[in-house]
């Protein structure tokens, strides 16, 4: 059995060996999921992600990615194509401000 201390700061050590046998590398991505024992820690990977598809249920309403992704894209080159106009027409931004009169 390995053994850890908690720093100040909440963090631990994980032993080296441990660190090797699961490949835990710096930046490896970690899970704590909390049990009546205890915490377990779990590695996040393809195998996790793949297990946990499916967890969220879908709404009634919700079309698939494959039909919303399309008209997403859509509006948003719709949206960049209007402010690009705005850009290389600036002339008409001008006549669409409000002139301030000053009071004497």
């Amino acid at each position: 059995m390995h053994s850890s201390v908690l720093t100040t700061k909440g963090q631990i050590i994980i032993p080296k060996g441990l660190r090797d046998k699961y490949k835990l590398n710096p930046g490896t991505k970690v899970f704590f999921e909390e049990t009546t024992d205890g915490i377990i820690l779990k590695q996040v990977d393809a195998a996790f992600i793949k297990s946990a598809r499916g967890m969220i249920p879908k709404r009634k309403a919700d079309k698939p990615m494959t039909e919303w992704w399309p008209e997403y894209k859509a509006e948003e080159r719709a949206i960049e194509e209007r402010k690009l106009s705005r850009i290389s027409e600036p002339e008409a931004a001008y006549k669409k401000a409000v002139k301030i009169k000053r009071k004497k």
